[in-house]
């Protein structure tokens, strides 16, 4: 499976239960979330990586779309600017 099919399976069970499915992820968005997930493995503990990126796209959702993007990368650099240095 690659990650459009994963994608078309989230959107079709989604549907199927009734509930919206999200909005297709942009190139810059999917490499802002890899990004958040690396900081997080990286400078709390691999499993909270996916629990990040779940909490910030409940944040996303209530966020406008155009502020969307500028709202990642401030997460982003504010995990990164608090990530201890010895790790």
């Amino acid at each position: 499976m690659d990650l459009t099919r994963c994608f078309d399976v989230i959107a079709e069970v989604a549907a199927g239960q009734g509930a919206s499915s999200p909005e297709p992820l942009g190139a810059e968005e999917r490499t802002a979330v890899l990004d958040l997930a690396r900081v997080v493995a990286h400078s709390v503990e691999r499993s909270a990586a996916p629990l990040a990126c779940y909490a910030m796209g409940r944040t996303l959702a209530e966020t406008a779309p155009a502020a969307r993007l500028d709202l990642m990368r401030a997460i982003i650099e504010r995990l990164s600017a608090e990530a201890p240095t010895d790790r």
